[in-house]
């Protein structure tokens, strides 16, 4: 994320020499004395300069340039009110002033004549507070290549089928997993889908769940024992249902929250798996940031690179945009998924594509082979999901912006002019974004259509580029 400093000019008057000017020119108005034409003329200059300070000009803005391509889209961290401005707003919550103030001093400041420069480091800088999250043309051919698992066009033979495929769940326990959807908290709703995933796995799967933040509380007294915490509490064997709701029962959402320690932990789990002779798949399921310093990036990165050859991906379940910016980095650090799900339905949803591979992998175990015609047909509907979010959320995105800047407009902060120079790049921008989505879905069809190869060479391409750079 680039960083970009604001230049400012400050001038500095001396306040009680400008009082006295004006109290001995008050008082020579009164006593009669004639204003000569230098006189009127130097305060017709004084007038012009404070005019200019009240219009920007260009060199008083460093302008961070907006995106220009999905790719460059994709690479911006999610802002901090993203989809809260249109929740709100769209609700008929929050507007005007009271939108203003829930946004607080993180909106940058606007002149009454800003000048063109100024508009555009404005439009900008409140564009960045409600930049949402996009997924790009990486994503989702890692999507699309978890759901060819077992393929025969997968050259990467973490991603072929093995004698045996090992799934394990490491589920953060920590107190924020108290917290409430819908009046029910996040921990009951991770259990509800995890029970029903485990219940539709064949019976072959060896399954193991792992929790971590289990013990101690929130507080600063017991955060070494919470941040030290993390259990294995079924497995490795297939699911038995009494005896894995059992140890699921166990769960309460507790303290702090070591996801580094979790992963390392599940490493040591599969350590007797090796890559060779086990498709191994670990999903972490959690509602937000590491904690505890466990350095969980560097640890997935370490674990994704061991002879277990694991596939690991993530969830963030109803997480806010700082956590959601810090799971990604652990998904990308293991090559693996990131999904944000904000509800059950969308956490039952990913654990399905699980079940999916699980169903293919039990046919492979019985046919020798796997048929994958009907991949076309899913991969469409695929890529035609990942489009339409990306568009929904340009379109949320959009809408945020016109309302702050309305807000702006209703309580006289800016003028009608101003407001609608804002709309206007409001439009061009999400205008130019849309049509590069368009672009991504037509070549991402263009693969759907021929051979996968030719795009996850691209992919891999991809990693060792990354893996040079770093």
């Amino acid at each position: 994320m680039i960083v970009l400093s604001v230049l400012f000019t400050i001038f500095i008057t001396g306040c009680s020499e400008d009082s006295n000017k004006q109290e001995g020119k008050d008082e020579s108005m009164e006593a009669g004395t004639v204003i000569t034409p230098d006189e009127k003329s130097k305060e017709n200059e004084k007038d012009n300069v404070e005019a200019k300070n009240n219009t920007s000009s260009p060199e008083q803005f460093d302008i961070e340039p907006l995106p220009t391509n999905v790719v460059e889209l994709v690479a911006l961290e999610q802002g901090e009110y993203a989809q809260e401005v249109f929740n709100n707003k769209d609700g008929a919550k929050l507007e005007g002033a009271a939108l203003l103030d829930m946004l607080g001093e993180d909106v940058p400041e606007i002149s009454s004549n800003p000048s063109e420069a100024e508009l555009d480091y404005f439009y900008r800088e409140v564009l960045k507070l409600v930049q949402d999250d996009y997924i790009g043309e990486e994503e989702i051919l890692k999507d699309l290549k978890f759901q060819l698992l077992g393929s025969p066009e997968l050259e990467d033979p973490r991603y072929q089928f093995k004698e045996q495929l090992n799934i394990e769940i490491l589920l953060d326990a920590s107190g924020s997993m108290a917290g409430e959807i819908n009046g029910t908290t996040k921990m009951a709703l991770a259990k509800e889908a995890i029970t029903s995933f485990m219940e539709e796995l064949p019976e072959q799967t060896n399954v193991a769940l792992r929790v971590y933040g289990h013990k101690g509380t929130g507080a600063d007294s017991d955060k070494e024992l919470s941040c030290s915490s993390s259990e294995i509490l079924y497995g490795f064997n297939p699911y038995k249902k009494d005896a894995f709701s059992n140890a699921l029962d166990k769960v309460n959402p507790a303290g702090w929250t070591p996801n580094g320690l979790a992963i390392s932990k599940a490493q040591e789990d599969l350590a007797e798996f090796n890559g060779k002779e086990n498709t191994n798949i670990v999903y972490v399921v959690s509602d937000g940031i590491e904690t505890c310093g466990t350095e969980p990036v560097k640890v997935a990165q370490d674990f994704y690179d061991s002879n277990i050859k694991p596939i690991i991906n993530v969830i963030g379940f109803d997480v806010d945009n700082e956590g959601q910016n810090h799971l990604k980095e652990i998904a990308e650090a293991a090559k693996g998924i990131y999904q944000a799900a904000r509800d059950h339905n969308e956490l039952a949803k990913e654990f399905d594509k699980i079940n999916e591979l699980a169903e293919a992998w039990e046919e492979w175990k019985e046919k020798g082979s796997q048929q994958i015609d009907s991949k076309e047909t899913q991969n469409s509907i695929d890529i035609f999901v990942y489009i339409t979010r990306n568009v929904v959320k340009l379109r949320e995105e959009q809408t945020s912006l016109k309302y702050i800047f309305k807000a702006f407009l209703s309580t006289d902060q800016i003028s009608e002019k101003t407001y609608q120079g804002l709309i206007k790049r409001n439009k061009t921008y999400h205008d130019k974004m849309r049509d590069e989505m368009d672009k991504l879905e037509e070549e991402l069809e263009t693969w759907n259509k021929n051979s996968y190869k030719k795009a996850l060479q691209k992919l891999e391409n991809k990693y060792k580029e990354n893996k040079v750079s770093n």
